[in-house]
C-alpha cells in the first residue's frame, strides 16, 4: 500500500502517513469477509480549502458548492506487477472543521470519517439509495469503533 499525501503535516500530525495506513488496513479488514480487496494499492490524499474543494465539486459533479470530501476512482495496474491505482481522496479541512464542531465530535475523528467514506468510494461504495446507505454507513461505524474513534453518527 503506498499513499501520497498532499498539504498533510509532516511531524507530529495525527494525520501521519502510518496513521492513514492503519486507517485503511482496518477498512480492509472489516470488509474481507465480504470483499476481496489487496492492499497492493495506490492512493492520494490532499486537503484543499474550500474555494478549491468547491470548483472540483462544480467541474466533476456539477454541484457549485463545497463539500467535505470528493472521491476521483482510477482502478487501473499500468503494469502487471504494478500496485492497483485506486485513485485519490480530497478532503477540505474547512468544512472538516465545521462539520466536527457543529456534530460534537474532534477534528480528528471527523477526518478520519472522511477519508474512511472517501476510501469506501474508491472501492465501490455508494449511498444513491437506502440500501446502499445503511451498508456504508455501517461499515463506517465498525471501522470507527474498531479505530475507538466513536461513533460517526
Amino acid at each position: 500500500m503506498e499513499i501520497f499525501l498532499n498539504n498533510f503535516k509532516k511531524e507530529g500530525d495525527a494525520f501521519s502517513e502510518t496513521n492513514i495506513i492503519n486507517i485503511l488496513k482496518d477498512i480492509i479488514q472489516v470488509l474481507s469477509p465480504v470483499n476481496t480487496i489487496a492492499d497492493n494499492f495506490q492512493i492520494g490524499i490532499s486537503i484543499v480549502s474550500t474555494k478549491e474543494i468547491q470548483k472540483l465539486n462544480l467541474e466533476y459533479r456539477g454541484k457549485d458548492q463545497p463539500t467535505n470530501v470528493l472521491s476521483f476512482g482510477i482502478n487501473c495496474h499500468p503494469n502487471d506487477n504494478d500496485p492497483l491505482l485506486l485513485g485519490d481522496i480530497v478532503l477540505c479541512k474547512e468544512i472538516i472543521e465545521k462539520e466536527a464542531k457543529e456534530y460534537s465530535k474532534t477534528y480528528e475523528n471527523r477526518l478520519k470519517h472522511m477519508i474512511i467514506h472517501g476510501f469506501l468510494h474508491l472501492i465501490g461504495f455508494n449511498h444513491d439509495d437506502n440500501h446502499e446507505r445503511i451498508t456504508m454507513e455501517e461499515i463506517e461505524t465498525q471501522v470507527m469503533n474498531n479505530l475507538s474513534a466513536g461513533d460517526p453518527y
